[in-house]
């Protein structure tokens, strides 16, 4: 068969029939983008190849083999672009009616791969502070390619609508993975992304949980200012649902309190215990990672860390020790570590220094996240270190040698890069 225009149409049969590939590996194969594969298959009969695009197709026509030439022409059997015989018949040939049948089945294929995805998403939340950022992020890049490339394709439209929606949450993750890790470009990247796929679905409490995700990487960049204006936004489109209890608490909360605004401190913790009531989060620790509202319990432990900042050390000691329990309950040693030093610091820096019972929580606050730490337990274990160093204790220089030997581990895991 000889073609003599390359449309849409025949692109398509090529692509499909003939060599049975995805549009990511088509454009991989001939060097163009699959951007222009999907105009040309979305144009159809109403766009003409002309130069080096027409000739890379002639030329892969040429290579196919004789099965592969076989299904190009069976596909075009009948259609506007090869030479049909001449005929009175009014209607299409079955051929053609055949093919657009079998376009529509392909709208509606693999959907167990989609399945998959979302089972992935799923049992990487649970996983993650049992494993960590470190060993759990290959397995979500992979899944969101593997997004992607289906969203090239052609897809029924609510099928579209749940791709789009994992990955969405995918790229989240991704965000607030490296995060963990101390890699705020990729960071601000993987959120941008994220909050541009929730634009398009329309989904304000997903964009709220972003922006709650953009203030942690300020906050840990010692960007408070734009922690707290992330944060403002967050709540702006969670509009009093429930990602309000986070953005309030880990979000706004401790981000005024590295300003010193000691009322905008206590005036968000309110806030947000004030929503969790409403939506009866209950009171087991929730996990770090998780589109769901945070818990009583998460909310109090970043309540510890924002009055921390404003050097309210008795609300600490007393946020520190109404959590404690529920954290010792979970399976989160990240959490375990990050309120031990919490309390550490409040000991250590409060009216009645006990630099005994400070070295004692901070100790174990290293221990308990030694073998997968996060950039957050890096960052404030070194400000813990920076309030005990200077004092004059004889245990003071146990927990500097406990950091120091702790570093050799987390450094591959959350030190800064460089």
């Amino acid at each position: 068969m000889i073609v003599t225009k390359w449309t849409g149409v025949e692109v398509r049969a090529l692509r499909t029939a003939a060599l049975r590939l995805t549009q990511l590996e088509f454009a991989d194969t001939l060097g163009f983008t699959v951007g222009a594969v999907r105009k040309w298959e979305g144009r159809r009969e109403t766009i003409e190849l002309a130069g080096r695009y027409a000739a890379a197709m002639d030329t892969t026509l040429h290579r196919l083999t004789d099965s592969e030439r076989a299904r190009f022409e069976a596909e075009l059997t009948g259609m506007v672009n090869t030479v049909p015989a001449l005929t009175t018949e009014s209607f299409e040939p079955s051929s053609a009616i055949a093919a657009r049948v079998r376009n529509v089945a392909e709208l509606d294929a693999d959907r167990d791969i989609f399945d998959i995805l979302s089972l992935t998403l799923d049992d990487v939340i649970k996983r993650y502070e049992s494993e960590g950022p470190l060993r759990l992020a290959p397995a979500v890049v992979e899944a969101r390619q593997q997004i992607e490339v289906m969203l090239g394709q052609r897809r029924h439209p609510a099928q579209l609508k749940d791709l789009y929606s994992v990955a969405a949450r995918l790229s989240g993750v991704l965000g607030y993975m490296a995060v963990n890790r101390g890699r705020f470009g990729h960071a601000r990247m993987y959120c941008r992304e994220a909050f541009a796929l929730a634009d398009l679905l329309e989904d304000s409490q997903l964009q709220a949980w972003v922006k709650g995700t953009e203030s942690l990487c300020a906050y840990y960049q010692h960007d408070y200012a734009t922690a707290v204006r992330a944060a403002y936004r967050g709540l702006d489109l969670a509009q009093g649902g429930p990602q309000s209890i986070r953005l309030y608490s880990n979000g706004l909360a401790r981000a005024l309190g590295k300003v010193g605004d000691r009322d905008g401190v206590a005036a968000a913790i309110d806030a947000a215990t004030a929503t969790a009531a409403r939506f009866d989060t209950g009171v087991a620790l929730t996990p770090a990672l998780d589109f769901a509202p945070y818990s009583e319990a998460r909310l109090m432990a970043n309540a510890a860390t924002a009055f921390l900042s404003v050097g309210d050390h008795a609300r600490t000691l007393d946020y520190g020790r109404r959590v404690e329990e529920r954290v010792n309950e979970s399976d989160s040693v990240w959490s375990r570590s990050l309120v031990r030093i919490d309390m550490a610091a409040a000991l250590a820096a409060g009216e009645h220094h006990d630099v005994e019972q400070a070295v004692s929580l901070g100790v174990e606050a290293l221990a308990a996240s030694s073998d997968r730490p996060i950039r957050s337990v890096w960052q404030r274990a070194h400000e813990l270190g920076d309030i005990i160093g200077p004092l004059s204790a004889r245990s003071s220089g146990d927990y500097l040698d406990s950091l120091r030997e702790w570093n050799a581990t987390a450094q591959e895991f959350a030190a800064p890069s460089s």
